[in-house]
């Protein structure tokens, strides 16, 4: 097996305290709280400038259900605004995190 033995050994990670594991836990929690978010901003954008105009103009849904259109529109920003400050949040966390418990990040 020529060529010498230029094998990088391992990094082992560091042992988690409980610090270490209360940050993990906070940045599933605010990762998961990221999905069901990003679900209300679809599905009130779908419905708001989908299903109710196509609904409207064929005539199987009322004109005065243009109205939700707004309301639908406005939940679905504040959904996606919340989403995107939670998932800058949990960006900027990463790499504190990954930084306790492995000491090289591109090895």
């Amino acid at each position: 097996m020529g060529g010498g033995d230029n094998i990088m050994p391992l990094t082992e990670p560091n042992m988690l305290t409980s610090v270490d594991w209360i940050n993990i836990h906070n940045w599933l929690t605010l990762f998961w709280i990221f999905f069901p978010l990003m679900i209300t901003f679809a599905f009130c954008m779908m419905i708001a400038h989908a299903f109710i105009p196509s609904g409207v103009m064929t005539g199987h849904f009322p004109p005065a259900l243009r109205l939700l259109r707004i309301p639908l529109t406005i939940i679905g920003l504040i959904a996606l605004g919340v989403a995107v400050v939670l998932i800058i949040l949990v960006v900027m966390m990463t790499p504190g995190m990954l930084d306790t418990m492995w000491d090289r990040f591109f090895v």
